[in-house]
């Protein structure tokens, strides 16, 4: 039976597409007043306003976003874990590589950046603490120390994180993971995964976070042998038709985690993922090259642009004397910038790293 597993390369598409997003959202969080602000202050007036704040309320599921990094992690872990029959130790060596050289750059980056921005460039993001970014921003300059970096480096979240990258708390539990993807393993080859779902989300219930995002894991795991073993067509066979609902479940994943609970946003994340995957795995053909690029460098994005967003606005402040902005040309500036200063990034951490473990492969 053929299986959309043949296009799995693809789904690097939604991975590049979740980190944008990511980036819209955090630097929405830096530079801009926020929705329920403008929208008193400024006010909406003209069809062309209401276009616009749409957008930006519809790139406001950020964490929703890290949520499919979680189910497309599992997915694309299990298949190469299955293609290549690694040893558990190679597996563990390749992670490892894979993650924490990349994650050690940036670490150093956000230090430096935090340090040079406050003593260097503009004082005042720091001195000021009337909106919650420059007070996070002032709690992790003060915080910043020794200790402060070696629990950053084992990922454990106590106050801000050395550095103010606080987009690292996702790895955290990527980490756990990964040491739990041998259990995971057996109890999919042994029992089944909706028992393994089935358990992981019996710890969920308990409350703890560190359970609770392990079950969007299991859901990748889940989703991969479906996809590898059941699925021989798309669930819905018109590409337009698929388009619009596609469409349709991203603005309730908005709505619901602003109307309802993030809870329930984060299951609706759920079935979009496997929406969005049927969908690519079944319609996406030809090079794509751009998304795909996009795709390539979003670990080194997810990654370096808070640091880059946290420079961009010291400078930005600097020229114009403001802390916040109604304009939206700021946050959209230190999207692009971010986007921009990841490309050499990629290519000085995370292409060698990648290009390392290729040979380790052969």
């Amino acid at each position: 039976m053929k299986t959309g597993l043949a296009n799995i390369r693809y789904l690097h598409i939604a991975r590049g597409l979740a980190a944008l997003l990511v980036v819209f959202f955090h630097s929405k969080f830096v530079f801009w007043v926020g929705g329920t602000v403008y929208s008193k202050e400024i006010g909406l007036h003209s069809i062309g306003d209401y276009i616009l704040f749409s957008a930006d309320m519809l790139s406001s599921c950020g964490k929703e976003c890290v949520i499919v990094f979680f189910i497309l992690s599992a997915f694309v872990i299990r298949h190469s874990f299955s293609s290549h029959h690694y040893k558990w130790g190679d597996f563990y060596k390749i992670r490892l590589i894979r993650i924490y050289w990349p994650f050690l750059f940036s670490l150093v980056l956000s230090i430096l950046t935090l340090v040079i921005c406050v003593n260097y460039i503009n004082p005042d993001i720091y001195t000021s603490s009337f909106r919650q970014y420059n007070s996070r921003l002032s709690d992790a300059y003060n915080g910043l120390s020794p200790a402060q970096v070696i629990k950053t480096v084992f990922f454990i979240e106590n106050g801000e994180y050395a550095g103010f990258n606080y987009a690292y708390w996702s790895l955290g539990h990527e980490l756990i993971f990964y040491l739990l993807f041998p259990v995971y393993s057996k109890l999919g080859r042994y029992a089944n995964w909706f028992v393994a779902a089935g358990l992981v989300i019996l710890f969920a219930l308990t409350g703890w976070t560190v359970f609770y995002y392990q079950a969007f894991f299991v859901a990748g795991l889940i989703l991969y042998d479906y996809f590898n073993n059941f699925s021989g067509t798309p669930v819905i066979k018109n590409k337009i038709l698929y388009q619009v609902i596609l469409a349709g479940f991203f603005v309730l994943v908005n709505l619901t985690n602003r109307m309802i609970s993030e809870k329930f946003s984060d299951v609706v994340t759920l079935l979009f993922s496997f929406f969005i995957f049927d969908y690519i795995l079944y319609f996406v053909k030809g090079k794509n090259t751009l998304l795909m690029k996009l795709g390539d460098i979003s670990y080194s994005l997810y990654l370096n642009h808070l640091p880059v967003l946290l420079f961009t606005y010291s400078l930005i402040t600097l020229y114009t004397g403001q802390l916040v902005y109604y304009s939206r040309i700021p946050y959209y500036t230190g999207v692009c910038v971010a986007v921009l200063v990841t490309i050499p990034l990629y290519l000085l951490t995370e292409k060698p790293s990648i290009a390392y473990l290729k040979k380790l492969r052969k």
